[in-house]
């Protein structure tokens, strides 16, 4: 890595897992957790993390099943809650905003439920507002397969090939390193193990949407990317009613979207993506 991220790594050990994360941001800020989506690590979040530490503590994780919180059998939405519930103890974390992307917007809205006191705001981006089964043409054993059997000859190759669709985002050269690993035929994939793959999306696409999104009470954002980018016009009306179906169960939710954004926005978009979460958590 060629930019200190970070300023410590810590470990939280909660029923025998340990979670890894980050650290940034002076102590007495206002808290950011921050939630990686699928496959990713803590690191999808290095090219807004210094911008974001000038004026909070950011802290960021590694959700069990990645990067460096892999040992364990145990995947659920469930583990992940208990888990940051034992980061928001060891952290002495009281008031808390939660920024999490994708898959992990779910888990996000179950601690906020969990725990009401302590989760001041959620910014889902880009996921958590619907069920995986509703999504035109889904199909979880071949979506499963396709990202578990990804490989790339080298990191640098996997960068290049992120970059090429997503753009740099500011992200320091090298941070896929904590994504990948090498596998037996000598390539790299992903350290998320396909049995972690499957019971994230199969969570991803049976929880109770309805009972989960009505018992959410803190304020919500939810950042968008531009559904313009979506493949055909089946995918834009399920993304279009799947936002309305959001905003008329979470009625306190401000729905926003940054044009030109991909799915991971926080790299397309770094700039727009800080620029959203202060103005939220300012409000």
């Amino acid at each position: 890595m060629n930019v200190p991220v970070f300023s410590s790594i810590q470990k939280s050990e909660k029923d025998g897992f340990a979670m890894e994360y980050g650290l940034a941001g002076h102590p007495d800020a206002p808290v950011l957790l921050l939630l990686h989506a699928i496959r990713n690590t803590k690191m999808l979040f290095a090219g807004i993390i210094p911008a974001l530490a000038k004026h909070y503590r950011v802290v960021a994780v590694d959700l069990r099943g990645h990067g460096q919180s892999t040992e364990t059998t145990v995947f659920s939405f469930e583990d992940i809650v208990n888990d940051l519930i034992g980061l928001l103890d060891a952290e002495a974390l009281d008031q808390v905003t939660v920024v999490a992307a994708s898959f992990s917007a779910v888990p996000a809205q179950m601690l906020a439920v969990r725990e009401p006191k302590r989760i001041a705001r959620l910014i889902l981006l880009d996921g958590g507002f619907y069920q995986l089964t509703e999504m035109p043409g889904f199909d979880l054993p071949s979506v499963v397969h396709r990202l578990s059997a990804t490989r790339f000859p080298t990191v640098e190759e996997a960068e290049r090939q992120f970059a090429e669709r997503y753009g740099n985002g500011n992200l320091p050269k090298g941070w896929m390193a904590t994504e990948l690993e090498q596998k037996d035929d000598g390539d790299f994939g992903y350290r998320l193990s396909r049995e972690a793959c499957t019971a994230y999306f199969r969570a991803y696409a049976t929880f109770d949407k309805h009972g989960l999104f009505q018992s959410v009470s803190c304020p919500v954002l939810l950042l968008l990317a531009d559904s313009s980018h979506l493949p055909d016009d089946e995918q834009r009306a399920f993304y279009r009613e799947a936002v309305a179906s959001y905003k008329r169960i979470v009625t306190q939710a401000e729905i926003h979207s940054i044009p030109g954004a991909l799915h991971l926005l926080m790299v397309t978009h770094p700039k727009e993506t800080v620029r959203e979460i202060m103005a939220f958590t300012r409000n």
